[in-house]
């Protein structure tokens, strides 16, 4: 029977063919030159389109790859070239150019294409084929005719689907006939691995591409239960793999990953796809493809854990920057809010109630007799007293205002929505919480407090104009007896002019803080470095003012240390940002910014207290330099003697791009070194008792950084990490740029090359996120290391102060 169908098939071959030859001899069938030729063109076409994409995704090592494989499958395709419009061969595959340089290539046995390419809709190039040339004989014209494969295969398919039925009827079937050696072969091509399943799932065939990656024989797998490989129990869905539903439901199944297990090795990750073959029970099965996707999916495995990292590191930054805003808005002491944070709540809440017609309270609070507990006890029990009553109003006033330390021992407190009754009651509930206030040592202390009172009916015009009124409240219950509450009214104006006037004779100077912010936030725009040395100089001038100066006066020095460089807004950036040392021409025009910082701030403020102390700051103690025109010794003003201090003292432990900063005792002892010449001998010695090396700079290992620094360092890496995992390319190159020169400007060297680092690969044309990823998750490590460092300093300089 076999050999019946046999010669039925050639029979019908011979028949086919001799209609062919006919066709073609009658040109009913066109030339097999002619095809192939169209052939090969369609072919570069297609060469050429996939080249264009990935010139446009700059994948150049992908279109090598790819181009070479053309080649090595294709053995009438002897070499591909890639050509710019400007001749240069941007990729080739192996003797392209050498080939393509030959004179007669027509001799050569040669045929070339040349097809053009654009990128972005410009010309970009030319994609340049070379192909063997085909001598076309009849029989090879037979063999390329599109009819004669069509009626070979339907002679074949008869052939095989008539030999199948005669072995079926005669129960000859078997497994190893069911997939012939030709299509074994063809299959065997294919890069993706390939299981023929039948009906149970066992494997009928597997290609040599599948048996290859998993490491086994072909013959091997024929007849194993491809559910019995070496699968990842985790992978499967309710217990069914993909061609198991693709035989029962006959259902296709697409882009399953599943993981193999080699051995003790490694795992291998396949995307599977699975289709349905036959439809009657008894001749169904499954084709399975298995493409290998472990490089892939290992690279967004890594890519989700770095994201993942960068999302906690961020988390982790975003908790360290809300600890760095608490320690800048606090008075290390107390834990109250310090001045200038609490002047600029003052001025929001002002606002809002004078824009909202809502209540607005102010309270004043005043240790009583602490300059005799310091006397007394020492300084120690008088930081204990400080501490203890700063516990008691953070407690009373948390879920009600906002309390500061404003002075030595002088407290204010802001209350919106409380009327002036309801203040006086708060009040009272203060002062009775504070005399029962009892220390260890001394146990025999007891203290109480006098507490001044103002309200907006008494129609303050400003913020420092109801401190003020609270103030003047305050001073008539400390000269009334102290530990009393004492509510402002019209007559205290006039009641304590003339006392104020014998007992405090500098009053309260009014300067409008949002003015001051204003100011030094513009001086922080053009050069943050100088902006954090004068916040630095107006906290060590506030320390040390405290210990003489009435609160008044302590503003006025705290606002004149604010803004005693605000005249280098007008200094050229060449000069004011330069990271050398300035020349002498350089010197001269920066000293220019003095009188630039005097004209400000007598136009600014209408405050003669304010611009003398500026204007009097570089005078020599012993008038030897500074000029004839300035004051010397006692004439100079008490706090321009304070303000040169502290502005030297800071310059000298500060660091710098092109020297490191000195240390806390050769900043004193130069200090001291120039008493008597620069400075004031007696302040000196106050400023030496009263200073501590870890107000003006905390250093952390080989950094040395500022509050304000690690703040804004804080902040940048938080929006550089949003950039990064929302893949905002120029808002990461901005950030990082950004970054780097803030950090660089404070000396922090492996912060500013991580951050040019990723501003680098942020602008490469061939961007790597997986390596961006890493630098970045680099970069945060360090910015929180250093954040945590300072943090860890901040406490224990505190702590030291504790115990001190």
């Amino acid at each position: 029977m076999l050999f019946v169908s046999m010669k039925l098939a050639f029979a019908m071959v011979c028949v086919g063919a001799s209609l062919i030859l006919g066709a073609q001899w009658l040109g009913i069938i066109p030339d097999q030159s002619r095809e192939l030729m169209r052939s090969r063109h369609a072919l570069s076409e297609a060469v050429a389109i996939n080249a264009s994409s990935h010139v446009r995704k700059q994948q150049w090592l992908d279109l090598q790859t790819t181009l070479q494989t053309l080649v090595d499958r294709d053995p009438d395709i002897l070499s591909i070239g890639l050509r710019t419009d400007l001749g240069g061969l941007r990729s080739e595959t192996k003797s392209h150019n050498q080939l393509w340089s030959s004179q007669d290539m027509k001799d050569a046995g040669i045929e070339i294409i040349e097809v053009p390419i654009s990128s972005n809709r410009q010309p970009w190039g030319t994609v340049e084929l070379t192909f063997r040339q085909e001598n076309m004989t009849l029989w090879s014209q037979l063999q390329n005719l599109p009819v004669f494969h069509l009626l070979l295969f339907f002679c074949l398919a008869g052939l095989v689907a008539y030999t199948a039925f005669m072995m079926r009827v005669l129960k000859l079937f078997n497994n190893t006939q069911v997939v012939p050696d030709r299509v074994r072969q063809a299959l065997d091509t294919l890069t993706e691995g390939l299981l023929v399943l039948d009906e149970s799932g066992r494997i009928v065939l597997a290609n040599s591409a599948f048996a290859k990656i998993i490491g086994k024989q072909q013959d091997e797998l024929e007849g194993v239960q491809a559910s019995e490989l070496s699968w990842v129990a985790a992978d499967i869905v309710e217990g069914n793999f993909p061609w198991r539903l693709a035989i029962d439901e006959s259902v296709v199944q697409t882009e399953r990953i599943l993981r193999y297990q080699l051995g003790n090795g490694p795992q291998r990750i396949f995307s599977a796809n699975a289709a349905p073959l036959g439809k009657k029970r008894g001749q169904r099965g499954a084709l399975a493809t298995f493409r290998d996707v472990t490089h892939l999916e290992e690279h967004r495995a890594e890519l989700e854990r770095m994201l993942g990292l960068l999302r906690n590191n961020r988390d982790e930054v975003r908790r360290k920057n809300r600890e760095l805003e608490i320690l800048a808005t606090q008075d290390a002491l107390t834990g109250c809010l310090n001045r200038r944070s609490f002047f600029e709540a003052f001025e929001s809440l002002w606002t809002e109630s004078q824009a909202l017609g809502t209540k607005l309270s102010c309270v004043m609070i005043d240790i009583d007799h602490f300059k005799m507990v310091n006397d007394t006890y020492g300084h120690n029990s008088g930081d204990e007293v400080l501490r203890r009553v700063a516990q008691e109003l953070r407690e009373i006033f948390k879920s009600r205002g906002m309390v500061c330390r404003y002075g030595g021992e002088e407290f204010c407190a802001v209350l919106p929505q409380f009327g002036l009754e309801e203040a006086i009651a708060l009040a009272e509930k203060t002062r009775i919480a504070i005399s029962e206030i009892r220390l260890l040592d001394p146990a025999e202390l007891r203290l109480t407090v006098s507490i001044g009172v103002s309200e907006l009916r008494f129609t303050p015009v400003d913020t420092q104009d109801l401190i003020h009124q609270a103030d003047k409240a305050l001073y008539v219950a400390k000269r009334e007896g102290r530990n009393r509450i004492i509510c402002y009214n019209y007559g205290f104006a006039e009641d304590t002019e003339e006392a104020e006037a014998e007992d405090e004779p500098e009053e309260r100077i009014e300067i409008p803080y949002p003015a001051v912010t204003a100011l030094v936030s513009a001086l922080s725009y053009r050069d943050t470095n100088t902006a954090e040395h004068s916040r630095r100089v107006a906290d060590i001038c506030t320390r040390i003012g405290c210990e003489m100066l009435e609160p008044a006066q302590v503003y006025v020095l705290e606002i004149a240390a604010l803004l005693h460089d605000i005249g280098k807004i007008g200094v050229p950036d060449e000069i004011l940002l330069k990271p050398s040392s300035l020349t002498g021409d350089e010197w001269e025009l920066m000293g220019r910014h003095d009188r630039i910082g005097v004209e400000i701030i007598t136009s600014a403020f209408d405050c003669p207290a304010l611009s003398e102390i500026i204007f009097n700051h570089h005078a020599f103690y012993d008038g030897s330099k500074g000029g004839s025109h300035l004051p010397k010794g006692q004439d100079i003003p008490l706090g321009a003697r304070l303000l040169a201090i502290a502005d030297s003292y800071d310059a000298m432990v500060s660091d710098r791009i092109y020297r490191k900063g000195r240390s806390h005792e050769e900043a004193v002892k130069e200090l001291k070194r120039c008493a008597g010449t620069q400075f004031d001998p007696e302040l000196v010695q106050i400023f030496e008792k009263t200073i501590n090396a870890s107000v003006p700079v905390f250093a952390g290992g080989a950094l040395s950084i500022r509050k304000q620094t690690a703040i804004q360092i804080g902040y940048q890496v938080e929006r550089l990490a949003k950039a990064v995992t929302e893949q905002d390319i120029p808002e990461l190159k901005s950030l990082a740029s950004d970054l780097g020169a803030i950090a660089r400007s404070s000396n922090i060297e492996d912060i500013a090359e991580a951050a040019e680092k990723i501003e680098i690969e942020a602008g490469s044309e061939e961007l790597q996120w997986l390596s961006l990823f890493r630098d970045t998750h680099e970069l945060m490590d360090l910015c929180r290391a250093t954040q945590s460092d300072f943090l860890r300093k901040t406490l224990e300089s505190e702590a030291d102060q504790v115990n001190q």
